[in-house]
């Protein structure tokens, strides 16, 4: 025959069992929306991202159409001359290689 101490210690055990498990829901849920909310906004941060790189790759593209003309002919500045045929923005953001700046 178990004591009657002994009965009101496991009872105890499992209340505070009973008192940990819900704290420890409680928890994984606050952890599970925050793993939510934080890989929701590092998604749109990554697309934004994305974005930013295919404009700088355009940029750095005609930039370099811009030193070359300017190295050619400094008075461009000044005097317009003719405007170069640059390569269209949809086939540089489409390679994966660098192109020319200028279409021949």
């Amino acid at each position: 025959m178990i004591p009657p101490s002994d009965v009101d210690n496991l009872q105890n055990v499992i209340k505070n069992l009973e008192s940990v498990s819900k704290g420890a829901d409680r928890l994984f849920g606050t952890a599970d929306t925050f793993i939510n909310t934080t890989d929701k906004s590092i998604q749109d941060q990554m697309k934004e991202l994305h974005v930013i790189l295919l404009n700088l790759k355009v940029v750095t593209t005609h930039a370099k159409a811009l030193v070359d003309s300017l190295a050619e002919k400094p008075n461009r500045v000044i005097f317009s001359g003719k405007a170069p045929k640059l390569t269209p923005e949809d086939e540089i953001i489409k390679s994966s290689k660098p192109l020319p700046a200028k279409k021949p």
